[in-house]
């Protein structure tokens, strides 16, 4: 998990690697190529999951590499409990380096990423696929916590072309009784889309250029890029509009953000110092020199305990969070 370049994000997480759709201009794909070569295998507790060309794998323990069988896709348990760990709220792309919702991802893999999600409810998360089909069954693998108002998640799908466009926009609708914060992500653009992008379905729209090999033959018209801007402006859709797109659209370029992920720069509150925190002593370690110490909140009809490692940086359940009941 780390800061990206990608700049509708903040960071990016990849607890699931690899794909199977074998797009001629996936970026993916040709870093896990480069990157993943100089694994050696018999350094990772490898299992296979599934069979024949929709074969994963599961990987168990950390490594040197991110990409331990290319891009074969790939579950990376321990990175399961990374969004936890960073204590500030962003915007997360989850997946980059994956369709986390292609058809050869098992439901329970979709389950391990999302219960991650909800066990950090102070971020953002962010999704791409192009199987939006799969967003339908969506419902049977949220955690529990979804729908409740404590989980932003935004659900997206990637189009390039006017008849996958249009194609998308009725999946996505007929998906959205259950998803409700969705968005479209037209990158490369290679085709007028303004007219199929359905701006009830998807609140919020992402465009950018083909970079990279093939660049200059797949260059998109300007005139592409103002229709969408304009249909954006006639419905009052906030749209975001990639560096990419710069040389081609020669004005300041449009970087609009849903209200929901426009972020605060609120930090975690701390139990240190907060008016529901108590402390008591629990042991003195002579060799140490430190007394131990308990840590209670009691912003509740009952304490309940603060465990250690939120000391200062306070636990999600904490109630100036939003958290739910203790």
């Amino acid at each position: 998990m780390q800061k990206t370049k990608i700049d509708w994000a903040d960071m990016t997480w990849n607890p699931v690697t690899g794909c199977l759709h074998k797009c001629e201009y996936c970026y993916a794909r040709k870093i896990a190529s480069r990157f993943g070569k100089f694994c050696k295998i018999d350094q990772v507790n490898i299992k296979t999951v599934g069979s024949g060309q929709h074969t994963c794998v599961e990987v168990e323990y950390k490594q040197d590499t991110p990409y331990p069988e290319m891009f074969t896709p790939t579950l990376h348990k321990y990175r399961l409990g990374e969004p936890a760990q960073k204590k500030k709220p962003a915007n997360i792309f989850v997946c980059s380096m994956a369709d986390l919702f292609g058809k050869w991802v098992p439901d329970e893999w979709i389950k391990e990423v999302l219960t991650a999600c909800a066990a950090a409810p102070w971020h953002n998360y962010l999704f791409l696929t192009k199987n939006p089909e799969r967003y339908k069954h969506l419902m049977d693998v949220l955690p529990e916590e979804y729908g409740t108002g404590k989980l932003e998640f935004w659900w997206g799908v990637s189009a390039t072309d006017r008849g996958w466009m249009n194609m998308a926009s009725e999946i996505m609708e007929e998906a959205g009784s259950g998803v409700a914060k969705m968005f479209v992500s037209v990158e490369p653009l290679l085709d007028d889309l303004a007219p199929e992008i359905n701006t009830d379905v998807f609140k919020w729209v992402i465009a950018g250029a083909q970079t990279g090999p093939g660049a200059r033959q797949n260059k998109p018209k300007r005139e592409w890029i103002q229709n969408i801007v304009d249909k954006c402006r006639r419905t009052n859709t906030p749209l975001f509009m990639k560096d990419s797109l710069l040389e081609i659209w020669e004005d300041p370029l449009i970087q609009q953000f849903p209200k929901a992920l426009q972020l605060k720069n609120d930090i975690i509150p701390h139990c240190d110092g907060c008016e529901h925190h108590k402390a008591t002593e629990r042991h003195y370690n002579s060799v140490k020199d430190v007394t131990t110490m308990n840590h209670f909140c009691t912003a509740r009809t009952t304490h309940k305990r603060v465990p250690g490692r939120y000391a200062r940086t306070s636990p999600p359940w904490c109630p100036k969070r939003g958290g739910g009941d203790q």
